[in-house]
């Protein structure tokens, strides 16, 4: 199976998702990290392996090396989450937090680390 076994998990879409992206977790649904949202800080969840209209069951990775096609940053930097979970290797400049999503190892993979969270005054 893809991903790292032991790794995933399944949740309810609490809105549309697509693959990639950093999920928060809220009231049992699954949502992007916005880092416009104070309420985010520090509850980086996962990322998604699978898309999912609002509604349907979404696998979410938590740990580990998660591959996408979609990914598109510099192996061996540092990756950062963006607007609607988006992953960067540029920190975004914009909003009130400032997530660590985890480093990137190798072309399309990163390994997840959400263990620094910065609110901005």
């Amino acid at each position: 199976p893809p991903g790292d076994v032991g790794n995933e998990v399944e949740a309810v879409a609490g809105e549309n998702l697509s693959a990639g992206r950093v999920v928060v977790v809220s009231a049992g649904k699954v949502y992007y990290f916005q880092p416009t949202n104070t309420a985010h800080a520090g509850r980086a969840y996962g990322v998604t392996k699978t898309s999912a209209l609002v509604g349907n069951d979404v696998t979410i990775q938590v740990q580990g090396v998660i591959q996408d096609a979609a990914f598109g940053f510099t192996a061996d930097r540092i990756v950062w989450v963006g607007a609607d979970g988006e992953i960067f290797d540029v920190q975004p400049v914009t909003g009130v937090l400032i997530q660590k999503a985890g480093v990137a190892s190798e072309d399309k993979k990163m390994m997840i680390d959400f263990s620094i969270t910065v609110l901005k005054n």
